[in-house]
């Protein structure tokens, strides 16, 4: 396993989320309102987008993708939509058929459209999620929903709805589950891929006790119920590799901590025998992968450190 390295940018104050275009590694900075530049050897190129609520401005963006040639950022219920370089082109509201969305959690880009996921309530769904697909024509789609095992209005914290494109299709579901679901490109449910090998990490009782006390209140409030797991999900993002597998961003603990309260990530991937198979990637405090280039980003003093790496004959 190789060890951290990379470059400190004191100007970038956090890495939620990244995708690459065209050879270059775009990686959203919520905490600083950015959207900053990376060359695949890891060195920044410049930034763009800035805090504020008028076109082009981020207010609380959540999810970044690269697609049809435009950088997009989810905000909210707004897609701000950039040139490469920057440059601003359009924002486009979305409407989520009915579905009340705290926000897009996930997007990412595909041969239908741009796939978007969110987090919602609705009577259909409960306390659920939903795939929905934007067109080119700005219509907005659903074509998948998933909610809690329990039902009806039911909070669980261990339900982390994840959805990834893949080159066919998508993949969609339920990290706390043991399958996620595979879709075509007409969003009909065409197989299934199972990660019941990974390894599961117990949920602190600390974080149990603080979700009874803060959480139950305000579910009970709205006729909802609160299940709390005994064992964590055991993954939080899901990637399609260059050679078809997925990889799998699973939750590690910091020395002396536990992985619901401190950890760091590991990419995962199934080994020939079934069992998890670490990719040479150091532990990071984000992962993110394109292919076979892998965007890499530890929270520290000052700022954040990035490094890139390839998984060419790596694994």
């Amino acid at each position: 396993m190789p060890s951290a390295v990379g470059q400190v940018f004191p100007g970038v104050q956090s890495a939620t989320d990244a995708d690459l275009g065209d050879s270059i590694w775009y990686v959203l900075d919520a905490r600083g309102r950015r959207v900053h530049r990376f060359k695949e050897t890891g060195s920044l190129l410049e930034s763009f987008a800035r805090r504020g609520e008028g076109p082009g401005e981020l207010s609380a963006p959540t999810a970044i993708a690269v697609h049809r040639g435009a950088v997009v950022v989810a905000d909210q219920h707004l897609l701000h939509l950039y040139e490469p370089d920057g440059t601003h082109i359009v924002d486009r509201r979305l409407d989520f058929d009915g579905c009340v969305a705290l926000a897009p959690s996930d997007i990412d880009s595909s041969v239908q459209g741009l796939l978007v996921l969110v987090r919602c309530a609705a009577p259909a769904l409960g306390f659920g999620a939903a795939t929905y697909l934007v067109a080119d024509d700005g219509r907005v789609r659903r074509l998948a929903s998933r909610s809690p095992s329990g039902g009806g209005f039911t909070a669980d914290l261990g339900f982390v709805p994840v959805m990834s494109a893949l080159p066919t299709g998508f993949v969609f579901g339920d990290a706390g589950a043991d399958c996620l679901q595979v879709f075509d490109v007409s969003a009909a449910e065409i197989g299934r891929v199972c990660h019941d090998w990974v390894p599961r990490l117990p949920l602190s009782r600390r974080t149990a006790k603080a979700a009874e006390a803060e959480l139950k209140p305000l579910v009970e409030a709205v006729g909802g119920r609160l299940t709390i797991p005994r064992l964590l999900p055991p993954f939080h993002s899901v990637f399609p590799l260059a050679d078809g597998r997925l990889a799998y961003n699973v939750p590690v603990p910091l020395p002396g901590e536990v992985a619901d309260e401190a950890s760091m990530s590991r990419l995962v991937v199934q080994d020939d025998a079934g069992a998890d198979l670490a990719l040479p990637i150091p532990d990071a405090s984000a992962i993110f992968v394109a292919g076979e280039s892998v965007l890499a980003a530890w929270d520290e003093f000052g700022g954040v450190r990035i490094a890139v790496y390839s998984l060419r004959d790596t694994y």
